[in-house]
């Protein structure tokens, strides 16, 4: 049998008509073995083609020129066709992998990955590495340039710090690629979902990248559709086109008037199945994704506040590399001569020591102290966390996420498949007049109740299960109605053979819908062509629209007042014992009724009246086992957890009693009343509602609403499509990964992967793991940026050397900024982090302790900088500094030879030597017996001038010295040239050796310094008042890794030739001995510290009190007490926005609900202590 195919061009005019049609499409047309080419397809599906749809067929006839089949879809390999299957779909053409070769596979061009190399162009483009490269620049040019510079290594500093640069550039693009890769790896996923689709006649789920032109995709309220197709059936198939068209209307679709579905559109009511007709970049959202670039991720809220700190900490550290650039170039000016610029640039002065130095050196504190490391670190820890959290069953959708749950106050919860297993199964039931504890045999029923049951079940049903070959039946769907298909199976009914035996007679199905609580299906009665309703749902309100309730032999016994309330206490009853209860029930109408309006059967509210109850199924969905544990924590954590539900009051509590949320002092509404309620009196019982139950998806919006106002952070699940504006609404989303609808997922933050409530838990925490790891590395850093800019202002305007030079703080730049991110970013959360209170909405990111911890850490390390530039050289005689007296008495001779002056005349040499040592030009005294000049001055009984010129030229001379005699007063003379030939020469090279005498304390210095930045990680690991900085370290290999890294590296610096290039010497064993004990001390220290802060303070050792006490306990201000500005604004109006009736009720009890409904008793009680009596005034529901 021939494929059909469709009327169009040949493939030679396809491809001269190429303007219009995918270019892509027809590249696919030369290998298509279909008779429906690619192009033709797309280009009839991209025109939405009636006129050509018609002339093929409609869907049957696409379904032939495809190879497929509507009822069986394709086959997953040709080897299906080993099964028998009597379709064109179980050739070889009928398989998916030879459509995913002919038409394309459903996947969109995925964004390039991020190259390395632009990644070095963006780490070099910060404004201080650029200047940083340039002087470094500037520095080796000029020091291998003039002579003098050349023969002490001039251009040594220069290119190491350019090379330091270069290392600081790689590892921040290494950072940025690895950051990149991750957050595309993460992203991808978002992207991949799980669709209905029939494959070998069977039903299953398959990602909705594997699927491809030909598959029956099952489409129903809530799913997003991924794929063009046109409709096949529809059961009141509407869809949201906004994504494309704009248009906020909802379109209804049908194979007649408009089959056509769009990709990137969503469902959103009814139910049916299509033929999928274009897939990824042919689709109609893939032409426009591929137009549109991908948007960059805005900074989160935490991000921003750190970039806020940054950009403080920085206009203070450039204000002090400006102080210490002018102090420095000052001093420089003052003493060479005022900055002759030619003297300068001949002697060579601009690069010895002088401004290009200073500007080096004020640059590399611009660099120190601009604290890049803050927004890299918040970008590390939210990599890192949302890599972690998939592990944990978070999916992270939105990143800002993962910081605001750590601040959660209130979660608002689903109950099924959150707090319970979500693993329904029938117990119980009461069938068409008895009560039976458990599932009746089939011969106890009767075949009149059988027949209702089987096809109420297996019809008014779109779920469906999975028979794993391990022997587990997985749950596809509504999980009710997966429990409705096991009691079939238990039943004897093969539910699939059901549906293939009435699937014709199916008329209209009406979905389920929080607002009806209940789902129907209207099918047609083969025998008699009248037509029969099944309905099921909430065993309350199915019960007030029944008129009758069917018995065994297929009589009906009318519903009185008794009987409805007899029936009502079953229900209760069976709710009580912790059961959902489900009602199924039927209507039969005359095939035809002129007196019935032609579209009657369009509003379901109106056919599901009058009903007949047949059978009321309770159904146990057990509390998970690790829920009232994780209850627990929550509560220590100073969260509320609420549960907010569809199902009946006494089955909520139950499980909410399960669970341990609804203590004695807790409270349970229901939905009718809390709506009625108005806000005035509502507000104050907030703090003790625990339970939401028989609630509308605007109720839970409205709760959250009202906990956003009174300064909550809330945390809200959902799964159904109708939750999305609750979503949207909260601080945190969090749609269930398996039962949630892909509305919901989009709406949400976070996706649940395993619909699990400790999964939640587990997210808060890693939430305050990320926002702890952010303030371990502030305290950090921000001890480290105070070090530094202080010890820099104090060498630079108080005198000496610096403490630190330019290579040595790049290094310390990089373990503050690079190394310390990595390592304090990356820990894992640890339990104890639920102790504490949460931090908040309006918490300031640095805490009182905190800076405490910063301002101690910085004064320690102060404490022993200081000691070892200036206590030790005037302690310890081994690290004592040279003088100027020992500088021109002791190394005058070794100077002036290796500078070339009166190298060749020993004479001469030790006569200037003589005097600038110890006849105080410059050193010395001139009275002094040891000074030439007074020994001269002596001989003919005169005093020594005091200008040196008159004091050198007009003595007495000795006739070996080769000088003439006596000169004139104020006459030069070739002995006072020679004194200044040398004095210029050892003014040259003092600061050189004072900075070279300076070696072994600054070496200690610089060693103690960095040990104390590797202890300081470690008290950084806990900023509470705890005591224990190890506890977890085990658990923190990347932290470890990197405390070892530096240290290692530091050795390196230390005791190899790189020493040379850090300024540095060698130190011995008892130095390295003296460095590990000053940087070890740092945690003692701070162990005095928090000891002395737990004595002075009336406060507990728990980090949370403390931290609470400074915040004004956080905990306390989000109860009643903080509702009043919102109860002063709320008055008496209702939360529907209507004026409150004041019919004022004493509320004393055990619930506050309507028994059917919920509020149409005068007579309430709220749940909780019975002791405790609150007037409530609300208004009457209709």
């Amino acid at each position: 049998m021939a494929p059909a195919s469709i009327e169009g061009p040949s493939k030679e005019g396809v491809q001269q008509a190429s303007s219009s049609v995918n270019v892509a499409a027809l590249e696919l047309d030369t290998q298509c073995p279909y008779s429906i080419l690619p192009s033709i397809l797309f280009q009839m599906n991209s025109d939405k083609d009636m006129d050509r749809l018609t002339k093929v067929g409609g869907a049957a006839g696409l379904a032939k020129g495809l190879v497929t089949d509507l009822h069986v879809g394709l086959n997953d390999s040709p080897a299906a066709a080993a099964d028998g299957l009597a379709t064109a779909a179980a050739s070889e053409l009928g398989s998916v992998e030879a459509h995913r070769t002919a038409y394309g596979e459903n996947k969109f061009p995925e964004k390039p990955p991020p190259n390395f190399f632009m990644m070095l162009l963006e780490a070099a483009k910060d404004p201080m590495i650029i200047i940083l490269l340039i002087v470094a620049i500037v520095t080796i040019v000029l020091g291998a340039a003039v002579p003098e510079q050349r023969a002490h290594q001039g251009w040594s500093e220069g290119l190491a710090v350019l090379g330091t640069a270069l290392i600081v550039i790689f590892l921040g693009a290494g950072q940025d690629y690895s950051k990149e890769r991750q957050f595309q790896k993460l992203n991808a996923l978002k992207d991949v979902i799980d669709v209905k689709v029939t494959r070998g006649g069977k039903q299953v789920l398959v990602p909705n990248t594997e699927i491809v032109v030909g598959d029956v995709m099952f489409l129903d309220t809530g799913d997003k559709v991924i794929a063009d197709g046109i409709v096949i059936d529809s059961q009141g198939l509407v869809l949201d086109e906004a994504s494309l068209t704009g248009e906020s209307d909802p379109i209804k679709k049908d194979p007649v008037s408009d089959p056509w579905v769009r990709s990137g559109t969503t469902v959103n009511e009814g139910s049916g199945h299509m033929l999928v007709l274009a897939v990824g970049v042919h689709s109609e959202w893939g032409k426009t994704m591929a137009l549109v670039s991908e948007a960059g991720d805005d900074q989160t809220p935490l991000q921003e506040q750190l970039t806020d700190v940054a950009a403080k900490v920085s206009k203070m550290g450039v204000l002090v590399a400006a102080l210490c650039f002018l102090a420095l170039l000052i001093k420089w000016l003052i003493i060479h001569k005022g900055g002759d610029i030619e003297w300068v640039l001949v002697a060579g002065k601009i690069n010895d020591n002088g401004p290009l130095q200073f500007l080096l050196y004020a640059i590399t504190i611009t660099v120190v102290s601009i604290p890049e490391g803050l927004p890299l670190a918040v970008t590390l820890t939210l990599a890192y966390s949302m890599k972690k959290m998939m592990k944990d069953n978070n999916f992270v959708r939105v990143l800002s996420a993962c910081e605001t749950m750590g601040g959660a106050t209130a979660i608002c919860s689903d109950k099924t498949g959150t707090l319970t297993e979500n693993r329904m199964t029938v117990v119980e039931g009461w069938f068409a007049g008895t009560a039976y504890p458990q599932v009746p045999e089939p011969s106890a029923l009767g075949s009149h109740v059988l027949e209702l049951l089987k096809w109420n079940c297996a019809m008014n049903n779109k779920a469906f299960l999975v028979d794993q070959e391990s022997g587990v039946t997985d749950f596809v769907g509504n999980r009710t109605e997966c429990a409705l298909l096991v009691l079939l199976r238990k039943l004897g009914f093969d539910y699939k053979q059901l549906r293939e035996e009435r699937e014709a007679d199916q008329i209209k199905l009406y979905g389920f819908s929080s607002a009806r609580k209940m789902a129907s299906v209207l099918l047609r009665e083969r025998a008699s062509g009248n037509l029969r309703l099944y309905n099921k749902g909430a065993a309350e309100w199915v019960l007030k629209r029944c008129v009758g309730l069917a018995r065994p032999d297929g009589s009906t016994e009318p519903m009185t007042p008794a009987r409805l309330e007899e029936m009502n206490a079953l229900v209760t009853g069976m709710a009580k014992r912790g059961l959902r209860c489900i009602c199924l029930s039927y209507r039969d109408y005359a095939g035809s009724d002129p007196a019935r309006a032609a579209d009657f059967f369009e509003d379901a509210d109106l056919v599901d009246r009058d009903l007949v109850a047949v059978a009321i199924v309770g159904i146990k969905d057990p509390v998970r086992k690790e829920v009232p544990d994780a209850v627990i924590t929550c509560q220590k954590a100073g969260i509320v957890v609420r549960m907010v539900t569809g199902d009946n009051i006494h089955t909520a509590q139950h499980i909410a009693r399960e669970c341990g949320l609804l203590t004695e002092d807790a409270i349970a509404l229901e939905g009718p009343v809390f709506r009625a309620m108005p806000a005035n009196e509502l507000i104050p019982l907030l703090p003790r509602l625990r339970v939401l139950a028989r609630s509308s998806p605007e109720d839970k919006l409205t709760l959250v609403s009202l906990l956003k106002k009174q300064g909550e952070v809330v945390a809200v699940t959902g799964d159904g499509t109708n939750d999305a504006p609750a979503l949207k609404e909260s601080d945190v989303g969090l749609a269930m990964g398996i039962a949630g609808t892909e509305v919901a997922k989009e709406a949400a933050d976070i996706i649940i992967l395993d619909d699990n409530f400790s999964s939640i838990v587990k997210s808060v925490l890693w939430g305050r793991a990320v926002y702890m790891n952010i303030r371990k590395f502030l305290v950090f850093q921000l001890s480290i940026n105070l070090v530094a800019m202080i010890s820099a202002a104090v060498g630079a305007l108080v005198g000496g050397v610096p403490p630190l030079n330019v290579l040595q703080l790049l290094w310390v730049n990089m373990i503050m900024d690079t190394l310390a991110a990595l390592a304090l970013a990356t820990e894992d959360p640890y339990p104890e982090l639920l102790n504490d209170k949460p931090h908040g909405r309006s918490e300031p990111i640095i805490t009182g302790l905190m800076y405490t911890h910063i301002i101690v850490a910085a004064i320690y390390k102060l404490f022993w900088l200081f000691a070892c530039l200036y206590g030790l050289p005037r302690v310890l005689p081994a690290y004592a500094t040279l003088t100027k007296s020992e500088y021109y008495q002791t190394m005058c001779t070794q100077i002036l030879n290796d500078k070339g002056v009166l190298s060749t005349n020993a004479t001469l040499q030790n006569d200037v030597c003589n005097i600038m040592g110890f006849c105080g030009f410059p050193q010395g005294d001139i009275h002094s017996d040891l000074c030439v000049l007074h020994n001269e001055w002596l001989a003919i009984n005169t005093t020594v001038p005091s200008l040196q010129q008159d004091a050198v030229c007009n003595g007495m001379f000795n006739p070996t010295a080769n000088y003439s005699g006596v000169v004139a007063p104020g006459e030069p003379c070739w002995r006072n040239n020679n004194l200044q030939s040398a004095q210029g020469a050892m003014d040259d090279e003092w600061d050189r050796e004072y900075l070279l005498s300076y070696k072994p304390a600054l070496s200690v210095l610089f060693n103690a310094f960095i040990l104390a930045q590797v202890a300081n990680a470690f008290v950084s690991r806990r900023i509470g008042l705890e005591l224990n900085f190890f506890k977890g370290l085990a658990h923190s290999p990347i932290f470890n890794c990197i405390m070892v890294l530096i240290t290692a590296l530091q050795v390196l610096i230390m005791q190899t030739p790189i020493s040379y290039i850090f300024k540095v010497e060698p130190l011995n064993g008892g130095e390295w001995g003296a460095c590990i004990a000053i940087g070890i001390g740092a945690i003692p220290f701070s162990w005095v510290l928090r000891i002395l802060l737990r004595w002075l303070l009336p406060l507990t050792a728990n980090s949370s009190n403390w931290l609470a006490g400074l915040r004004g306990s956080r905990a306390s201000n989000i109860t009643a007490s903080g509702a009043a500005p919102m109860r002063a604004a709320a008055h008496t109006r209702t939360l529907s926005g209507g004026a409150a009736n004041h019919n004022n009720r004493t509320a004393s009890g055990r619930t506050l609900s309507g028994p059917h409904g919920g509020y149409q008793d005068h007579n309430r009680t709220m749940s909780g202590n019975p002791h405790v009596v609150v007037t409530t005034n609300y208004q009457q529901g209709p």
